[in-house]
């Protein structure tokens, strides 16, 4: 059995470090960069390579959007037409409201194969982020699954990868 040293790469100890998060400060790579042992303009490089590599995706703040006033959420599955999935991926793409979407695959019991979390201070908020998305893309089918409870929410764990 191989050690777990010998398939740790340099690439995958920045994206644990990075995954963990990072500080609010006005250096948030140094730390980081003092932990990996480098200096924070290598760290910088490194983390801009693995983006245009298509190793990172995207790189964001997680917000807890309950701390910060968003008390309402609702998860909304849509029936969009295949050949208009690009389309709809436009007009969600840079609404902040709108945390996560998703294309997944639909049934004859179930038609919806689009799925977005939409984030608000109220239902009503919410319901107004639904109806701006369906009058931008012309799509009325849709079903509004609202949160009740939360019963487990995590960031994936990268140390066991």
């Amino acid at each position: 059995m191989h050690e777990k040293s010998n398939y740790e790469t340099a690439d995958n100890r920045i994206i644990r470090c990075l995954h963990r998060g990072l500080a609010i400060e006005s250096r948030p790579f140094l730390a980081p960069a003092q932990e990996l042992g480098t200096i924070e303009d290598e760290l910088l490089e490194v983390i801009r390579l693995l983006i245009a590599n298509g190793f990172i995706r995207r790189y964001g703040a997680v917000v807890r959007h309950e701390q910060v006033g968003y008390s309402s959420n609702v998860l909304v599955a849509w029936k969009i037409p295949e050949e208009r999935i690009d389309e709809f991926e436009a007009v969600i793409r840079d609404l902040t409201e709108v945390s996560h979407g998703y294309e997944r695959v639909s049934y004859p019991e179930w038609p919806y194969n689009v799925y977005t979390m939409i984030h608000g201070h109220s239902k009503d908020e919410c319901l107004g982020v639904v109806e701006r998305i369906s009058g931008a893309i012309k799509i009325a089918e849709y079903t509004l699954l609202f949160t009740k409870r939360e019963f487990k929410k995590r960031k994936l764990d990268l140390e066991g990868l």
